[in-house]
């Protein structure tokens, strides 16, 4: 396969002030998806660096179903309120499209155009903030 030089790396177009808070976002999610593994090796008996194939999406229902089996309704409420709307704000931004906007700078938003639309730097912070907030509130 013959890739770009690695300079298109740097001159791609984008609004470099968002990179960071996207770096953010990625690495909350990251965090949140490490516990949410974590839960479910609890569950299954397995240890916490067994092999996992599970999206942060389909790890999160799978924590709700075994949490459910066992009787963790702890568990189950953070899925349904914490954990599974932490997981959407993290879709938007990952599933998110570029595109130029209005202010002629580079931009990302929601695909559908759903809130918050475009995403800015404050967006992003919530977004990383909501992450966390699952992380730390995620029963074990």
């Amino acid at each position: 396969m013959n890739l770009p030089p690695e300079s298109y790396v740097d001159s791609m177009p984008c609004d470099k002030d968002l990179l960071v808070e996207l770096g953010r976002v990625t690495w909350a999610a990251a965090r949140l998806h490490a516990g949410v593994r974590d839960a479910i090796n609890r569950h299954d008996g397995n240890p916490s660096d067994e092999p996992f194939a599970r999206t942060l999406g389909q790890a999160v229902s799978g924590l709700e179903s075994r949490a459910s089996s066992a009787g963790r309704a702890d568990q189950v409420d953070w899925v349904k309120t914490v954990g599974r709307p932490a997981v959407k704000m993290r879709n938007d931004v990952t599933h998110a499209v570029t595109y130029t906007a209005t202010d002629g700078r580079q931009a990302i938003g929601t695909v559908d155009h759903s809130a918050p639309g475009r995403f800015l730097r404050q967006e992003l912070r919530q977004v990383t903030l909501h992450l966390i907030h699952a992380s730390m509130t995620l029963p074990g």
